[in-house]
């Protein structure tokens, strides 16, 4: 096995209250295909939120009179310490369950905004423009969706196409994929399928969150596990 890009050892996450994360250990390699499948409410979009360093997902301290802790690092650095903002730029992307609307805000707009963040340039503003558009076909999009506010209008398939449009813009070393599937058609799985192996083969790590065959059927994955109470066992 390659070396982990992201490590995580008796990580524990607190929400208003309520622990969701138990004690819950998980390697990711890079260029590492992991799933996530189990219910809902089993604590599988909690585990990418406190990855991603949601605040309201509190990391929390360990049981009394145990002194080992959460810890979470990403290419051997301590995750737990950087914002959102650096968890971003180093190279963590996550598409959402739920993708948001922001009205006003256009797509390219947005795009641009991701890219820079990344840390990448953009030399002539015409050349990223078209970039963008060959993504946006790539992924089953139009270049009408690129002037368009951000999810405004859009169906549920094309929020998720537009999720991947990001994801193969930005390429980031580490992809969670929280219920990609929800939405898009057997095409748009298809699409999901062939990006994630063309990603893989670079090295790009990637976090299923999912509970549909068909889009494991597309997937050539490396690990399944199963979310039960907020801890994970391994499938296969």
């Amino acid at each position: 096995m390659k070396s982990p890009i992201l490590s995580i050892s008796r990580l524990q996450v607190v929400v208003e209250g309520k622990k969701v994360i138990s004690d819950l250990d998980l390697e990711v390699a890079v260029g590492q295909v992991v799933a996530i499948t189990g219910a809902n409410g089993s604590g599988k979009s909690s585990l990418a939120q406190a990855i991603m360093g949601d605040e309201r997902y509190r990391v929390a301290d360990p049981p009394d009179g145990e002194a080992s802790s959460s810890k979470v690092t990403f290419e051997g650095k301590d995750l737990l310490a950087m914002s959102i903002d650096e968890r971003a730029k180093a190279g963590i992307f996550v598409a959402w369950q739920n993708p948001i609307t922001i009205p006003g805000v256009s797509v390219f707009s947005l795009s641009k905004s991701s890219f820079e963040a990344r840390g990448y340039k953009i030399d002539k503003l015409t050349e990223f423009k078209t970039r963008l558009e060959e993504i946006a076909r790539d992924v089953g999009l139009s270049k009408e969706h690129i002037t368009r506010g951000v999810n405004e209008g859009f169906s549920g398939g094309e929020k998720k196409r537009l999720e991947l449009l990001q994801l193969l813009l930005i390429k980031p070393k580490l992809a969670i994929l929280d219920e990609i599937d929800s939405g898009l058609d057997g095409d748009g799985l298809k699409i999901v399928g062939k990006l994630v192996a063309q990603m893989k083969l670079k090295g790009t790590a990637f976090i299923l969150i999912t509970h549909n065959k068909k889009l494991l059927e597309e997937i050539s994955v490396d690990k399944i596990f199963e979310m039960k109470y907020g801890k994970l066992s391994t499938r296969s």
